[in-house]
């Protein structure tokens, strides 16, 4: 009587007992990074071949620092982190440093955001914007440092940031709406 036969096989889905909570939680995180990599797949199909003074966008990086802004600060730079280093392995981050550069300066603001700014559309978008301006400012420095640009190109570095960022009110909809699954996770 002691013996007692293994139980009938259920499934996947019930030997990890997940909650309808933690489903959630995952498609809204697999939604997220799917996002992030057709903004990386539309980055170098389309946006690439459109310049502007010798500049195009860099939806990328700044979709990464935008769902970072719509979470909370730890989630956010979890997240960011596991974006940038995806992003950095597609071969078109600019260097091994982004891996750093992206979750720090997104965690950083968003802090500052929580602290100082309501959760409001415009904070998003102008911490966003900010963190964008910063990135590509630091990846222009890390550029001269590194030997592989010139002085003479921080107008298109600048350019590249600011059509990423009048690009992110078209992301900042798409990003709030797959953030809603599962319940109200983003306040924003």
């Amino acid at each position: 009587h002691e013996f007692r036969p293994d139980p009938t096989d259920s499934g996947l889905a019930g030997r990890l007992h997940l909650t309808k909570k933690e489903r959630y939680s995952i498609l809204r995180w697999s939604l997220l990074s799917l996002y992030v990599l057709l903004l990386s797949l539309t980055q170098d199909v389309i946006f690439c071949r459109v310049q502007i003074l010798g500049a195009t966008t860099d939806l990328v990086s700044c979709g990464i620092l935008l769902i970072c802004m719509l979470q909370d600060p730890g989630t956010g730079g979890v997240f960011a982190l596991l974006a940038a280093t995806l992003y950095f392995f597609t071969g078109t981050a600019p260097g091994a440093y982004t891996i750093a550069l992206l979750p720090i300066l997104g965690m950083l603001m968003n802090i500052l955001r929580h602290v100082l700014l309501r959760r409001s559309f415009g904070t998003a978008l102008i911490c966003t914007g900010i963190c964008m301006m910063l990135y590509e400012l630091i990846v222009f420095a890390a550029g001269l440092f590194l030997g592989s640009t010139t002085p003479d190109r921080l107008l298109r570095f600048v350019t590249t940031g600011l059509l990423s960022i009048a690009l992110s009110p078209l992301m900042y909809p798409v990003v709030v709406s797959i953030g809603k699954i599962g319940g109200e996770s983003l306040k924003d």
